[in-house]
């Protein structure tokens, strides 16, 4: 009884853990003194606050315009390189929204591509604005939208097509009357997962000289050294995430629909023949040219201009990659399957809490992570006496673990759902301990979505900037770091090589993502 006791624990103390630097960071601000009420009062805090919510609503409302129009497409409808165009709205996933913005300002900039293949020096395009920001956030979070809207417009059942044509629906009609409203809650969720990212950025705004929170903790910790502002502005930005959290659990009660009814037979794709091929095929190379194509031809360009002298060190940098993103994403996954596994085998109300709490790492920007973890690791080194935290890989997967914990653990949660709980008892019987359980039963049937899992971590921790940025060790640089300093000073061409090499190798993992076989378990 005891032992069982114990392991009623183990799922809690983990979650506790995974969520500890954002609670360290609001129980240090309120018991240490960093409250300032002349700096919550300034200006700079409200030009941080009002260009955020510019940011984040321009970019919400393009990324479902664009990221409904493609799911929809793809998913009702078959025409001409539909298959194809599929693939190609889901790879911009590939792409961190830094490296787009810098292909697109070489490309509309004085004697960029645009201008020479036009073979006309005097176009060019200011985008390094908020209009600007939008539109590389657009491009590079409407993938997220896409995704679930997709799964829910092709969830629709022959029996909703069958009512539509008996109602004598037109097309338009019958799209937002029916299916747009089917599918509010996975737009929605969408929307939700792209502002988070944008939230969470750095590399972009600070390029697009955009000033947001995340530019606001860089500038006052890095700029000023005053670690008290970058508390505040946290903090003002943790309650700005929260409220928008808020904000998605009002809505997400209001907007649940299903499409589910008695017929579990879905409906077929419809075939389009003459024009309406070729408007389906022509808004799809658009979209696909915006998103995919000219970026990708710009990094080609640039690399092609710099042939001569490529800096082969890019692939030292990519071995850093690929070492810290397989560690600290096989970390990561196994952590979630063990809070999983505790969670369903010995469930307590505490063990519920802590769980969601565990969940929040996910809309917290990784600025902010970092900056509580530095408060953990200043306290720890020193009680020690010596640096053994900061600076170390440790703190840095640890940052990883928060600020990701959350977009794996879905995976994890969807396969143990599809676990009959007669295997639990099974296991009871015929293994002799948790260790045999887990190694022998639960593992092996749950490999296909740890691997889902972690091929989420690892595209989302290729990307990732601000975090990598302040806790990584001392000279030690990955692609991400590479590509955003040789940006910074003012050699974009430069940033073509490491930056194809990153997007590669993220674009591989998205495909073996989006295109995994097909599971049935029973």
């Amino acid at each position: 009884m005891e032992i069982k006791n114990l392991k009623s624990f183990i799922a809690p103390i983990l979650g506790l853990l995974i969520s500890l630097p954002i609670l360290i960071l609001i129980v240090y601000f309120l018991f240490s003194g960093s409250l300032n009420k002349e700096y919550l009062e300034s200006s700079f805090l409200l030009d941080y606050t009002l260009n955020t919510s510019y940011l984040i609503v321009g970019t919400a409302i393009f990324v479902v315009i664009i990221g409904v129009i493609t799911s929809y497409l793809s998913a009702r409808f078959e025409y001409f390189g539909s298959k194809f165009f599929s693939i190609c709205f889901v790879l911009p996933l590939a792409y961190p929204a830094y490296i787009f913005g810098y292909t697109y300002v070489g490309f509309f900039e004085f004697r960029g591509l645009l201008s020479q293949f036009f073979d006309d020096t005097s176009i060019k395009l200011d985008i390094l604005n908020m209009p600007g920001a939008i539109f590389i956030f657009t491009i590079a979070m409407f993938p997220y939208v896409f995704i679930l809207a997709r799964v829910s417009f092709s969830m629709i059942s022959k029996t909703i097509v069958e009512l539509i044509s008996l109602q004598k629906l037109n097309p338009v009609n019958a799209f937002f009357k029916v299916y747009l409203p089917l599918s509010y809650p996975a737009i929605f969720a969408g929307a939700i997962l792209a502002i988070m990212e944008t939230l969470s950025d750095y590399g972009t705004v600070l390029y697009f000289g955009v000033e947001t929170f995340s530019v606001g903790i860089f500038k006052n910790w890095f700029g000023y050294g005053d670690l008290s502002g970058a508390i505040n502005i946290a903090i003002v930005l943790l309650i700005f995430v929260f409220s928008i959290l808020l904000v998605e659990h009002n809505v997400r009660k209001k907007f649940r629909f299903s499409s589910s009814t008695n017929s579990d037979e879905k409906a077929s794709k419809i075939n389009l023949k003459g024009k309406w091929n070729f408007l389906a095929f022509l808004i799809s190379f658009l979209i696909a040219s915006i998103t995919l194509f000219i970026p990708t031809s710009v990094l080609i360009y640039w690399t092609f201009l710099d042939i001569n002298t490529l800096d082969f060190t890019a692939f030292s940098y990519l071995f850093n990659t690929l070492k810290l993103n397989i560690i600290s994403s096989s970390f990561i996954i196994f952590l979630a399957f063990f809070i999983v596994y505790f969670l369903r085998k010995f469930p307590t109300k505490f063990s519920s809490i802590t769980h969601k709490l565990s969940m929040l790492g996910y809309s917290i920007p990784g600025a902010v992570v970092a900056v509580g973890l530095l408060l953990i690791a200043n306290y720890i080194d020193k009680a020690l006496g010596y640096m053994f935290f900061s600076g170390s890989f440790i703190i840095l997967i640890y940052a990883y673990a928060t600020r990701y914990f959350a977009s794996s653990i879905g995976s994890v949660e969807n396969g143990f759902s599809k676990i009959n709980s007669s295997l639990d008892d099974a296991s009871k019987i015929f293994c002799k301990n948790e260790k045999e359980s887990i190694f022998k039963i639960y593992l092996p049937i749950l490999k296909p979505y740890l691997l889902s899992g972690f091929l989420i971590l690892y595209i989302d921790i290729a990307k990732e900037l601000p975090a990598t940025l302040i806790l990584r060790p001392f000279n030690y640089d990955t692609l991400a770091i590479r590509v955003y300093e040789l940006a910074s000073n003012e050699m974009l061409y430069k940033t073509g090589f490491p930056s194809l090499i990153l997007v590669c190798s993220t674009a591989i993992a998205v495909l073996l993502l989006n295109y995994k076989p097909k599971r049935k378990m029973k």
